[in-house]
């Protein structure tokens, strides 16, 4: 994965059984005492960078429930305003609509993901903001479920100094979309020597 980091604006130094729509019936994970989500994984965000205006943020799934987790696939991201409200964005899998790197690319390869154990996804969008005739799209929250038609939860990434690993009283970051309208994702990974090996 691009080196465990999906960029993602840093704005502080700098998407299944009828589920709710996002923004509503969701509490933002971090607004209180952090729990367990249904479906025994907790997401959040790991670190991030910014270049050029291209940004990459990773995403940091762990097993946190007492059942193996069969990972096999991409998150499923819905990106939220300020008010919790839905953006018109587009998901694709993999970079190459926006800035090809390579380990985007590669596909996905099944694992399990015992209790206690990390996986990690990138994200990827540009920050170009060229329409006026619109207001810039800023991402404030990340509604998202391990995997399509799993349960959904809604948190607000945070990064440290420099994109640096968060704690919890790190302060809040943006997906800064500007008008481009558009992020590209990798699969989930495990950490090498984690989890059971790739199925061919």
């Amino acid at each position: 994965m691009v080196p465990a980091v999906l960029l993602l604006a840093v704005s502080a130094c700098g998407a299944e059984p009828a589920p709710p729509a996002p923004g509503t019936g969701l509490p933002d994970r971090n607004s209180a005492a952090s729990t367990c989500p249904e479906g025994g994984a907790e997401i959040s965000a790991l670190n991030g960078e910014a270049a050029m205006g291209l940004r990459v943020l990773t995403l940091e799934m762990r097993n946190c429930g007492t059942e193996t987790l069969r990972i096999d696939g991409y998150p499923d991201v819905r990106l939220l305003d300020e008010d919790g409200q839905p953006l018109e964005v587009r998901v694709e899998h993999g970079s190459a609509a926006i800035s090809r790197i390579d380990s985007f690319e590669v596909p996905p390869a099944g694992f399990a993901l015992g209790p206690g154990d990390r996986a990690t996804a990138g994200v990827v969008w540009r920050n170009t903001y060229d329409d006026t005739t619109h207001p810039p799209q800023v991402g404030a929250k990340i509604d998202i479920a391990p995997l399509a038609g799993l349960p959904r939860q809604v948190f607000t990434p945070r990064l440290g100094p420099d994109g640096g690993t968060p704690s919890p009283d790190s302060p809040a970051t943006t997906i800064d979309l500007g008008s481009t309208g558009r992020i590209g994702l990798s699969p989930w990974r495990a950490p090498e020597g984690q989890g059971d090996r790739p199925r061919p």
